[in-house]
């Protein structure tokens, strides 16, 4: 009798080594990347020859960038005080914005709005957070998507009571969006928020390493990307599964408006549409064809006027 050739045995274990491989390829690869960019190992430092403050890595105060009065006042957070600037609006509004930077960002990035909030008459708040320069570092030393960042925000908007403001308008920007439903999910201070403006929100940290690894051509990533966010967990104590708020901000009663590039090269524009579609209306939605928080570059005249007529419609 004529033995089996052993050839497609052989096969199917190559075939199967090689896959083993890709995964384990895949699962090492998105676990550095994700120390990489949480432990802010990533970041370079800004660009000193940049002088427009509409240009993202600016770096100067509101003085310095549209001659706006301002004052300098440290936020007590649960880990200490971390620095703020103040910009005054309208005497006597009881409501004000507060900007949240996005991962590797810093408070002048909420230059984008802050022409249009000041016009507007509002005040504004431009916060640090933990591992900002000048803030506090966080224990784990990491930056983890609003999982713990919301408390520096829900710090913020309680200091902003001893100012006679008692309602406020949330911005967040990249990840600056994740610390701010991450704020509407936990903190008792949520009722506070009478609005929401969003750019480029982080809102689904999986989602976010899916669209990286995505653009990498990264193989079998679809298989890589939850487990190298299971192995971070074992490695690095905090799961970043848990950054995920679409359904919170879904669920926001107020209004909510929504900008985001379809070029965006870290955060991919399907978080804000599946926002859009879980939103049982009240959001104002423009999508671009800038990259990531490029969208006021992209479509200036319509950023500023969509920003413009979303705030006056509010309460103040």
């Amino acid at each position: 009798m004529k033995k089996p050739s052993p050839w497609p045995r052989r096969l199917i274990l190559a075939v199967t080594l090689l896959a083993g491989l890709a995964v384990l390829f895949s699962t090492w690869f998105t676990h550095r990347l994700m120390v990489q960019v949480l432990s802010g190992q990533a970041f370079s430092d800004p660009d000193a020859s940049i002088t427009d403050p509409m240009t993202l890595g600016y770096r100067g105060t509101p003085q310095q960038a549209f001659g706006l009065p301002f004052e300098e006042i440290a936020i007590e957070t649960p880990l200490g005080a971390a620095p703020a600037w103040w910009v005054p609006g309208t005497p006597g509004s009881k409501t004000a914005a507060i900007f949240v930077h996005g991962i590797g960002g810093a408070r002048e990035d909420g230059y984008l709005y802050l022409r249009d909030l000041h016009a507007a008459g509002l005040p504004v708040l431009m916060m640090t957070y933990r591992n900002d320069a000048g803030a506090p570092a966080s224990p784990e030393g990491l930056r983890l998507f609003g999982v713990t960042e919301w408390q520096d925000l829900q710090a913020a908007v309680a200091a902003l009571q001893t100012r006679g403001i008692d309602k406020v308008v949330l911005i967040g920007a990249s990840m600056g969006g994740g610390i701010v439903g991450q704020f509407l999910g936990h903190s008792t201070l949520a009722d506070r928020v009478t609005a929401v403006i969003l750019d480029a929100p982080a809102l689904d940290f999986p989602m976010v390493m899916q669209h990286i690894t995505d653009r990498l051509g990264l193989p079998l990533r679809s298989i890589g990307v939850p487990l190298a966010i299971s192995a971070f967990a074992l490695t690095h104590g905090e799961y970043m599964g848990h950054a995920q708020v679409i359904p919170v901000l879904a669920n926001f009663k107020g209004p909510i408006l929504l900008f985001h590039g379809s070029a965006d090269r870290i955060v991919p524009a399907d978080i804000s549409f599946a926002l859009l579609e879980a939103r049982a209306g009240g959001t104002t939605f423009l999508h671009t064809r800038g990259d990531h928080l490029q969208s006021q570059r992209a479509e200036p005249d319509r950023f500023s006027a969509l920003l413009r007529d979303f705030l006056t419609t509010l309460p103040r």
